[in-house]
């Protein structure tokens, strides 16, 4: 079974997109904030990582950075509602695989799934 990894500060977005991957048949593993998210990293290994921008202690992009030295190939995919061009060139340039932006639509994760093989193609 695959593992995703979703850090958030906010409780809210953590149950929505916590809730949409359960219904894919992820395992969820949820961090509040950087620093547990890569505690968390480091014991479950997941496959797939999705990142708040905007958090206290560490950023997503920071946490992005650490995250890829553990492991460089994991998928990486900053979540935010702010949508400025430097902080998504930011995002790249730190590895991410990609960045959506908040409210994001069950579409747009599952294509997300799709794209990086963890549903498969026909699976709506």
């Amino acid at each position: 079974m695959k593992t995703a990894l979703v850090v958030d500060d906010s409780p809210y977005n953590r149950a929505i997109l916590s809730s949409i991957l359960r219904k894919k048949n992820l395992t969820v593993e949820i961090a509040e904030d950087g620093e547990k998210a890569i505690e968390l990293f480091k014991k479950s290994d997941p496959d797939i990582v999705f990142l708040d921008y905007v958090m206290p202690k560490l950023n997503g992009v920071e946490t992005l950075r650490e995250i890829r030295k553990l492991k460089p190939s994991v998928i990486t995919i900053i979540v935010t509602s702010i949508s400025a061009s430097e902080d998504v060139e930011e995002a790249r340039s730190a590895g991410a695989n990609g960045y959506i932006l908040k409210p994001y639509t069950l579409e747009k994760i599952y294509s997300i799934l799709r794209k990086f093989n963890l549903i498969e193609k026909t699976e709506k």
